[in-house]
């Protein structure tokens, strides 16, 4: 599954972001400090040494001055709210510029509650306005299901 989230995720920010050089990695086997490291990034975040933690998929988002980070977490099981809980710690120390949690079996019923019922958008917010963004992963066209994006209303 990451290969082919990578390999979207590329794309997705390839047209999101077209003046800057793009790329997406595997990155489930590596805490993400050492991925920074090893590709020469640690210059742009010097805070990366506290990174020590994995995360499915990262985006580089590279300018001439600067270098932006983008994640997917990628789940096999329906998202529940551990999944998003962690993967929101995550994000509140790197702050990249995109973020989303995909999972080719959708949300499990407590999430599907905690943000469709009681709308507690809250809790996938970073940065001050940043959210991160959950979705059900299309395994057979490679790509997220845009009707299941949550919050609802958010744009991919």
């Amino acid at each position: 599954m990451y290969s082919e989230v990578a390999s979207w995720f590329n794309a997705y920010l390839a047209n999101k972001f077209p003046e800057a050089t793009i790329r997406s990695y595997d990155t489930s086997k590596e805490n993400l400090h050492k991925f920074i490291k090893r590709h020469g990034l640690a210059g742009y975040f010097p805070e990366a040494e506290t990174y020590v933690f994995k995360v499915g998929v990262t985006g580089v988002i590279q300018y001439k001055e600067k270098c932006l980070l983008a994640l997917v977490e990628c789940k096999t099981k329906p998202i529940t709210l551990r999944d998003v809980c962690r993967f929101v710690g995550c994000v509140q120390v790197v702050l990249p510029a995109f973020s989303i949690i995909v999972s080719p079996r959708g949300v499990s019923p407590s999430i599907n509650k905690l943000i469709n019922v009681y709308r507690r958008y809250d809790v996938l917010t970073y940065n001050n306005s940043r959210k991160v963004r959950i979705a059900r992963w299309n395994s057979s066209t490679k790509d997220i299901d845009t009707a299941s994006l949550l919050p609802h209303g958010e744009h991919i």
